[in-house]
């Protein structure tokens, strides 16, 4: 079975070598891959490795776990909080980080915190598998007008056409489509949704915000566009121009 990619970001050099040296012991199945002591270290480890799992320590000098978060263009990996002070939980929670780690770590709850995460790493995987082999199932020089679109019971077939967006939600992908049909909702991250659908005409608007251009019925110049389930959904400002270069080719 294929190893978990793992880097440890914290600014303590013991805490990071104890963590490496606790997840060889205790968790064979993850592999440390790097390690980072600030938020830009850590930016360029995330980006350079595209790790499977993300330990963060929350109180870093200058920026914070969370704020390394806030500038990422995608979160497509698991996360675990590591810290001393426990007033961060609830913050944690709110990210949707898969655990919470309290220094000095203690190895059952390192144990725990860890399978969970695996856990939710091999689903991924395995709805990635799927997708792979249906990808290979289609004829050479021919592309679907349908995607299978990875939900907690299987997968869901849907026309491309049918769908006007896809949000990041609270740890999941929601999936909205045209006529008010049920949103889809899907633990993969919008990330590989983007590899999914760009080939058929949709953008990242956001780092949290992939968008139908078919669907779009008005751009502001202020930011943001109306979608056609009328939702107004943002555009970053490095996208404008990019974004507008699209439109223009419609």
């Amino acid at each position: 079975m294929a190893m978990i990619n793992a880097v440890i970001i914290d600014d303590e050099e013991h805490a990071r070598l104890t963590l490496s040296a606790k997840l060889g012991q205790y968790c064979p199945e993850v592999q440390v891959t790097g390690l980072a002591a600030d938020a830009d270290a850590g930016q360029e480890l995330i980006e350079a490795h595209r790790p499977d799992l993300v330990f963060l320590d929350v109180a870093m000098p200058g920026d914070s776990g969370f704020d390394l978060l806030q500038r990422l263009e995608s979160v497509d990996f698991e996360i675990i909080f590591v810290t001393g002070f426990d007033h961060y939980a609830i913050d944690a929670i709110s990210v949707c980080a898969i655990g919470y780690l309290l220094k000095p770590i203690q190895q059952e709850a390192l144990i725990q915190t860890v399978h969970r995460a695996v856990e939710r790493i091999r689903q991924r995987q395995d709805h990635e598998r799927n997708i792979r082999l249906l990808e290979n199932l289609q004829q050479p020089g021919q592309q679907s007008n349908k995607i299978g679109i990875p939900v907690e019971s299987g997968l869901v077939f849907i026309a491309v056409g049918e769908v006007v967006r896809c949000d990041a939600y609270q740890g999941v992908t929601k999936v909205v489509r045209l006529n008010k049909a049920p949103d889809l909702l899907s633990a993969y991250p919008i990330g590989e949704f983007v590899r999914l659908l760009e080939p058929y005409g949709f953008f990242l608007a956001h780092r949290s915000h992939l968008v139908n251009l078919s669907h779009i019925v008005q751009y502001s110049r202020e930011g943001y566009v109306i979608m056609e389930d009328g939702a107004k959904v943002p555009v970053s400002k490095r996208k404008r121009s990019e974004f507008l270069q699209r439109l223009t080719r419609l």
